[in-house]
């Protein structure tokens, strides 16, 4: 099923981010040249103290290596500095990234950050033998909703349907926003069987509810040797022809 491309303001988002955390890791090598600078002074200085004993020129070298330790210190200072706005910078992007990553109407994962996590779950399913189960899920009559009632309608239902599905599945299994009315969940270490049931009670939430909307779902167990894109295709191919979707 076609989703949707990527907002523009999204990636103007990625872009900031990455922004940010260039401008961070400036900060930090900045600081880095600096220590090395306060470094090499205090080399000159100890260096300074030793010809100056050895030679007795305490006129001479004693101005020169006090003014290399005052550099020095000046420099630890500066390198200081920079390194407290780099660890702000990067708490800011930390905070940005930690916002983008979700989708900000309803709360599931977004789709950029949530696909990636999708791969790292199935990775680690592989290295342990467990089992991946895989839903898409299909919100019924979304677009119709809108056209009668409003956008705002469709809105609380979207959110209703998320609030619905965190509910019958557990706290780590993973919610993702893929296109405008089509979620992907990600269930580790459960059976088709189980996953099946947890979304038939979902549908039954649903259409219990005062308006009666639906969902239909089609689910997926991970193969050897599949990709998280094939995967998905096989729960969408579930959903749209299969005997177990949801209607």
């Amino acid at each position: 099923m076609p989703t949707p491309a990527k907002p523009q303001h999204a990636g103007l988002r990625d872009q900031s981010a990455t922004a940010r955390l260039l401008a961070a890791d400036e900060r930090d090598a900045i600081a880095h040249v600096r220590d090395l600078a306060a470094l090499t002074r205090d080399r000159a200085s100890e260096a300074r103290d030793l010809h100056k004993l050895t030679l007795r020129l305490v006129d001479d070298g004693a101005p020169a290596a006090a003014g290399d330790r005052q550099d020095a210190a000046s420099d630890r200072e500066q390198a200081a500095f920079e390194r407290l706005h780099a660890l702000v910078d990067r708490e800011i992007l930390a905070d940005a990234l930690a916002v983008a990553a979700n989708d900000p109407l309803t709360g599931a994962r977004a789709r950029a950050a949530g696909l990636h996590e999708l791969d790292l779950e199935l990775a680690r399913c592989r290295r342990g033998g467990g089992q991946l189960v895989v839903a898409y899920v299909d919100v019924v009559g979304l677009k119709a909703l809108n056209d009668s009632k409003g956008h705002a309608a469709g809105d609380a239902l979207l959110r209703d349907v998320v609030t619905l599905i965190r509910q019958n599945l557990r706290t780590y299994d993973l919610t993702i926003r893929v296109g405008g009315d089509e979620f992907v969940c990600a269930m580790s270490d459960m059976s088709l069987i189980d996953a099946r049931m947890r979304f038939k009670k979902v549908a039954a939430d649903l259409a219990a509810a005062p308006h009666a909307y639906a969902i239909r779902a089609g689910l997926a167990q991970l193969r050897a040797q599949e990709s998280a894109t094939e995967l998905i295709a096989r729960a969408d191919g579930e959903l749209i022809d299969g005997p177990h979707a949801q209607h």
